[in-house]
């Protein structure tokens, strides 16, 4: 007798297409960046179309009929699979996408991150150099540290030239004396002349906060409108930043700097963008942005273009 050659076949043949499986996890980071993992079956035949059916951005909704809409937005940003026993692939796919509950799904909050750093300056940048400009911390009680050159550039009284600050006179190619030219601070000439401090220093530490900033659009198009602004002053608006990090440039803190009327009207307080990334995560574009506060002397509105509150 031979055996019977009859077959009993039930379940899902996966010939068809990848067949979701249950066990799939889902973790929001509180900003309204959603991410999944998700397993799939399909038939070993189905190997080459693997790449194109889980390629980058494709959709939930169209891997899961039926998903949850709050879900169906997420597109895979990577995907894996393994060849199993009885000819059946294994896949993991991992999908990203936004919340609709923030900003109808268009955009994630803003995360920030703050450093503050100093780097060197041109002592001459400094905004009390020539005149009194800032005045936080008693500095208006203070006399200019170079202060306006007189004569021949050389004032030897330690009264009105305390810092012994040297000019001389600016000579362009043809000859023509064109005003003068910031030497720098002398050392005491004799035994009886006062302390300098200032004595050759060229230089002073300008201190400034940069914020790191991390969002997610739902466009390519809003990520890249972000990344053109690299160069402009803001004051945060355009990203989404917090209240709390915006008045940072709107003396909304006890160490906000202070100046004159004179000099607060030539510049900006404010955040210049230095720094845009973009990159596609899944159904969405991350962007990475930098945005450096103005600082002791502010940003010249003559050089950086100002984009007011949006």
């Amino acid at each position: 007798m031979t055996p019977s050659s009859t077959q009993i076949k039930y379940g899902n043949p996966l010939t068809d297409d990848p067949q979701f499986q249950l066990g799939w996890s889902v973790e929001a980071d509180g900003f309204g960046l959603l991410q999944a993992q998700v397993k799939f079956k399909w038939d070993v035949t189905k190997m080459n179309d693997f790449p194109t059916t889980f390629a980058k951005g494709v959709l939930m909704s169209t891997l899961v009929p039926g998903v949850d809409t709050k879900y169906q937005n997420m597109g895979v940003w990577k995907a894996s699979m393994v060849v199993e026993k009885g000819g059946v692939l294994m896949i993991t796919a991992d999908f990203a996408g936004i919340d609709p509950a923030f900003g109808s799904g268009t955009k994630t909050e803003t995360q920030v991150v703050m450093t503050g750093s100093s780097a060197s300056e041109a002592i001459e940048h400094h905004p009390n150099f020539l005149k009194i400009n800032m005045v936080s911390g008693g500095l208006s009680a203070r006399s200019p540290m170079a202060g306006f050159p007189t004569g021949n550039g050389w004032d030897n009284n330690t009264t009105t030239n305390p810092n012994r600050a040297l000019w001389r006179p600016y000579v362009a190619s043809q000859g023509a004396e064109q005003g003068f030219q910031f030497v720098g601070f002398l050392p005491p000439q004799k035994s009886t002349d006062p302390l300098n401090i200032k004595a050759g220093i060229k230089n002073y530490y300008k201190p400034s906060n940069t914020l790191r900033l991390l969002f997610y659009v739902s466009t390519e198009v809003a990520a890249v409108t972000y990344a053109s602004y690299v160069g402009w002053v803001n004051d945060g608006s355009l990203y989404g930043l917090p209240t709390a990090y915006k008045n940072l440039a709107s003396s909304g803190y006890g160490g906000s700097f202070v100046y004159t009327e004179e000099w607060a009207a030539k510049i900006n307080k404010s955040f210049l963008i230095t720094n845009c990334s973009v990159e596609r995560f899944g159904a969405t574009w991350k962007v990475t942005a930098d945005l450096m506060l103005s600082g002791i002397s502010g940003w010249d509105k003559d050089v950086y273009p100002l984009l007011p509150g949006v």
